[in-house]
């Protein structure tokens, strides 16, 4: 049989309307894909197939019994009026999709426990130094692969090959499991604060809550996870200026707008100051991409696990088979986790900024392995 469920599912995974799926499918009309996504009716196998090959699946595909849904499990996102809903389900389809993958190559175990526990009504700052323990940092270093680490207790992280302008993330806590979906095309200093913020979200909330103030301790808690205020206080050089401000922000991992911020709560500038370098990011159209290298981090365990089931690669073919997905899906899903090669490594000469003077410090880390 083949699920009326699945065919929407690939339908808002690429937002479209039913008017638009069947344009190119005469054989059906609009009250008929209504039926059959509300499984009032199947599907005919000419139809199936015919959504499938335009959605980059195999018929097989929409034989199999849906599995993970995200949308029972309080997905959060961030409060922005313009996210559509056609791209929030398209978002949370395509998460869906790859989560139910996951959770199949995992057989329903994360490759690390969940070391990630809830502290709702908890002080963001509190709660960002209790995290940042559980990561294994101290209080005042530098933390340089974000995401691999949040992996490490036990977060599902998620890599969806598709691009929204106003989500780059959202999250959810699945069946006991949290979980992190990373949007591609989102600079790398700008994923690390996202994926901080949902991190926040995943520790400090419970669903029930939206609007501006979740978003504001959902903020404050990637702030103090990423750049310890009792920390980063020590590092701002005597002078703030845009260029001073990016080679912090190579060391850090963050943007200019987080350490200007950064610098007015610790009154190291005025808010004259403050405004006047926000505008000089403007000036510059650094709005969308800012100088300072910060890598784009990706997720690593999902393209692990599927190394390990469909030997080094993984073998596209052979996943995109067992997946019912096209080959060009699953090498796009692959492409947005990371190789072993990919992976940073964090050695002993890693600088970091202090003051206007770059000096060596003693990485955590060594190596990171694949």
């Amino acid at each position: 049989m083949f699920y009326g469920e699945r065919i929407k599912q690939l339908r808002e995974m690429h937002k479209l309307t039913q008017a638009a799926l069947i344009q190119n499918i005469p054989e059906i009309t609009q009250s008929q894909l209504s039926r059959i996504e509300k499984g009032r009716v199947e599907a005919t196998e000419e139809v199936a197939t015919l959504i499938a090959a335009s959605t980059g699946v195999t018929v097989d595909f929409l034989t199999r019994s849906p599995d993970v849904d995200l949308r029972a499990h309080t997905p959060q996102f961030r409060a922005r009026s313009r996210v559509t809903e056609s791209a929030r389900n398209s978002a949370l389809q395509w998460a869906r999709l790859i989560a139910e993958k996951f959770e199949e190559l995992s057989g329903g175990n994360t490759l690390f426990p969940v070391g990630l526990r809830q502290l709702y009504g908890a002080n963001p700052r509190d709660a960002a130094q209790e995290v940042r323990s559980w990561l294994g940092f101290n209080s005042d270093e530098p933390i340089h692969s974000l995401i691999l680490d949040v992996e490490k207790v036990g977060v599902t992280v998620i890599g969806l090959p598709i691009v929204e302008s106003n989500i780059d993330a959202f999250c959810a806590w699945r069946e006991g499991v949290p979980t992190i979906c990373l949007l591609d095309g989102v600079p790398g200093d700008r994923l690390r604060f996202t994926a901080a913020h949902e991190l926040g979200h995943l520790v400090l909330h419970d669903g029930q809550r939206s609007g501006q103030e979740v978003e504001r301790e959902a903020d404050a808690f990637a702030a103090e996870l990423l750049t310890p205020i009792n920390s980063i206080k020590n590092e701002f050089p005597s002078k703030i200026t845009l260029s001073t401000l990016t080679m912090m922000k190579t060391s850090w991992g963050v943007s200019l707008r987080t350490l200007i911020r950064r610098a007015r709560e610790l009154n190291l500038i005025d808010q004259d100051r403050a405004v006047g370098l926000y505008r000089q990011i403007s000036a510059r159209g650094w709005n969308r991409a800012e100088p300072g290298h910060v890598p784009v981090e990706k997720p690593r365990a999902f393209r692990k696990m599927a190394e390990m089931r469909y030997g080094p690669g993984p073998n596209i073919p052979l996943l995109a088979t067992e997946a019912a997905w096209s080959e060009e899906l699953a090498s796009n899903i692959v492409d947005r986790h990371a190789k072993a090669s990919e992976l940073p490594f964090v050695g002993p000469s890693f600088t970091r900024v202090k003051g206007e003077n770059v000096v060596d410090f003693q990485a955590r880390r060594a190596a990171r392995s694949g």
